[in-house]
């Protein structure tokens, strides 16, 4: 059976709903860029702003080269490009590796970090990808060059929890962007790898 209710057990853990520490909580189709990521047990609080650190901004810029053939980008150039300089951006997906940052760190019990500090890094797992890859293209949309809608996704099956970029395009198609399963193309397809079906959908 698959769980749907990891953001609200994460609530209902913090005794919050909208905020945390000043900043507003991601969850299912709200905004990425600016806001923090927490889970549902204690562990680091991803804060997501490509404002205040460059490392997306780095990322957005690679990923824009990458998308650009024939000195026009496109849609699906876009998403491939984001896909793809993501996983570059991490290649170390090692949740032991991730762990043993995180508590070098001292980022454990929902301490704030920034999503560049796994950039840096080069180390990820699927939260990591799936902020990444919705931020840089919120970058995009809100450069003009897509219009479609952006969400991190989460669930919990029989598997363990995950993670995984959501993106919806203008004609109702959905594509799922999942480094962490190597796998980029429709909701169709990907739910032979993963139950990224959403409950009001079945």
């Amino acid at each position: 059976m698959t769980e749907w209710n990891k953001t609200q057990r994460m609530q209902e853990r913090l005794g919050v709903k909208d905020y945390y520490q000043g900043r507003p909580i991601i969850h299912r189709d709200s905004p990425v860029d600016g806001g923090v990521y927490l889970g549902e047990g204690q562990r680091e609080a991803i804060v997501v702003d490509s404002e205040k650190y460059p490392k997306l901004r780095e990322l957005y810029k690679k990923a824009k080269t990458k998308a650009t053939k024939g000195g026009t980008i496109r849609e699906e150039e876009i998403l491939r490009a984001v896909y793809e300089t993501v996983k570059e951006a991490m290649p170390n997906q090692n949740n032991e590796a991730v762990n043993n940052l995180i508590s070098k760190a001292g980022l454990q019990r929902d301490r704030k970090v920034a999503l560049d500090f796994f950039i840096e890094n080069g180390v990820g797992v699927c939260r990591h990808y799936a902020l990444a890859c919705a931020a840089l293209l919120e970058l995009f949309k809100k450069k003009g060059w897509i219009g479609g809608k952006i969400s991190v996704d989460r669930n919990a099956t029989n598997l363990g929890g995950h993670a995984w970029c959501r993106y919806t395009n203008s004609a109702g198609q959905v594509i799922i962007l999942d480094v962490a399963r190597n796998y980029l193309g429709s909701l169709e397809k990907g739910n032979e790898r993963w139950d990224y079906q959403r409950p009001e959908n079945y």
